[in-house]
């Protein structure tokens, strides 16, 4: 059997994107795209026109990811399903808060988070590292089994998309800042029994001519979106 190819966008812009600690933690917070994510997700749409057919389009069920799934969702890309497994990492009591607030109220927390070296840690009611992984997962080999040997986009966010390449690199659960790709991106993996091959990573050549986004604030504290 022929491996599945997973087509995998992050979803485009929000507010939660933005520079400084004054952006809030998105993760399960359900952040709507801004005008760039719009155009982002145009873009997108005008790209997956030109490509060859999809058997489906599978989205997490965040407004962020649902939006841009949605743009992309033509005939030709098949039905759009929803799948939980794909949601961004549950950061518990300091989801949607202010980044600036979550380092004041949990400094012991917020620099175990940037330490990255315990799987273990969650944020205070959140998801562990560990915990997300095996979700993220678990998650890309149903969408994978389901549609075997088949072309499936697949619309979530940079903590999915950096578990799974972190996986497939032998890095650890806790390590969120390697392979973080931007909104609105396109990485593209062949899948088949637990496995997949990278075929290619942060891929925004549609992307040209439309703004700029502002700087990511990961090395700020690590914002789940």
């Amino acid at each position: 059997m022929h491996a599945t190819r997973l087509i995998i966008v992050r979803h485009g812009h929000t507010g939660g994107n933005e520079e400084g600690l004054g952006v809030r933690i998105a993760g399960w917070t359900d952040l709507p795209l801004s005008q760039l994510g719009w155009e982002q997700a145009r873009a997108l749409a005008r790209r997956f026109a030109a490509a060859s057919p999809a058997a489906a389009i599978v989205s997490s069920p965040l407004r962020r990811a649902v939006d841009t799934a949605r743009a992309l969702a033509a005939p030709h890309l098949g039905p759009l399903l929803l799948d939980e497994g794909l949601r961004e990492i549950h950061c518990g009591e300091v989801d949607g808060m202010p980044m600036g607030e979550a380092q004041a109220r949990y400094p012991g927390a917020w620099a175990a988070n940037l330490r990255q070296d315990d799987e273990d840690f969650g944020w205070p009611g959140g998801e562990t590292y560990r915990a997300f992984r095996a979700r993220c997962l678990a998650a890309v080999e149903r969408v994978a089994a389901e549609h075997a040997g088949e072309r499936v986009v697949v619309v979530t966010h940079a903590g999915v998309i950096s578990q799974v390449l972190g996986f497939l690199h032998g890095r650890i659960a806790a390590e969120w800042e390697s392979f973080r790709p931007g909104n609105g991106s396109v990485t593209e993996l062949a899948w088949e029994a637990g496995r997949g091959t990278l075929v290619r990573f942060d891929d925004r050549s549609h992307l040209d001519g439309v703004s700029a986004a502002p700087e990511r604030p990961e090395r700020a504290g690590a914002p789940r979106d």
